[in-house]
């Protein structure tokens, strides 16, 4: 079986050597064929050109380039439409930050390689700030309570999935709602899920995109799909 894995990253020039390389190493001594699209979403800074570089000596790495942000999830769906031309086994997406380590990806593949239709983490500690922390809190909080969401941890990430169940899930979100989405059409269509355990490190570097403005956009999403599904 092989992986496609998309990994978005926007303004990441101080992370996205370090976590690359890293995900490719922890690959390799797994042995498992993989393909990585590395989405450059509209950076400013120096990111596409070291995503290049890495692109020249590994051709399994394979940089896309988008000339604006599309939004996080719209980063990542760039990556993930290009690996499903390859059809790959397994599929999903993990960030570009290295907050969580790339390591727990041997267990989230096992899982699907076993049959599992979603495995992905669950943040048990968190080392981001306080503010995201917040934001996440109330997030959570508010799917549970509303949407009726099961799912811990419905942003935990790397997400994979068995490539023929997301085809399934015609995800459509191109902002933070598309992990949320992912979970609730998953849910919908009783697929199995797995919630792996995870500590979220600090970052080391650049800062992240979490804003107060993000709670306005999770509602605005939450109340659309009541209203679209319900």
């Amino acid at each position: 079986m092989n992986l496609g894995l998309s990994i978005p990253m926007y303004n990441e020039e101080g992370n996205a050597e370090r976590v690359v390389i890293r995900i490719v190493s922890h690959l390799e001594r797994l042995n498992i064929d993989f393909l990585l699209a590395v989405v450059n979403n509209g950076s400013s800074d120096g990111t596409g050109t070291i995503l290049d570089k890495l692109s020249e000596a590994d051709a399994r790495i394979v940089p896309i380039h988008l000339q604006r942000n599309q939004g996080y999830g719209g980063g990542i769906m760039a990556g993930v439409n290009a690996l499903l031309i390859k059809e790959p086994d397994i599929i999903g997406w993990i960030w570009g930050d290295g907050q969580v380590c790339s390591t727990v990806l041997s267990t989230l593949y096992t899982e699907c390689a076993n049959g599992t239709d979603l495995a992905k983490t669950c943040r048990i500690q968190r080392q981001d700030g306080y503010l995201r922390r917040c934001i996440s809190t109330v997030y959570s909080i508010n799917m549970r309570t509303l949407m009726r969401v099961r799912t811990p941890d419905i942003n935990g990430c790397p997400k994979l999935f068995r490539r023929e169940f997301f085809s399934q899930l015609q995800l459509e979100s191109k902002d933070w709602f598309l992990d949320a989405e992912a979970i609730l059409k998953t849910e919908k269509k009783q697929g199995i899920i797995h919630n792996e355990p995870v500590i979220m490190e600090a970052r080391t570097s650049g800062k992240s995109n979490v804003r107060m403005a993000t709670i306005v956009e999770f509602l605005s999403n939450m109340i659309r799909w009541k209203m679209k599904r319900y």
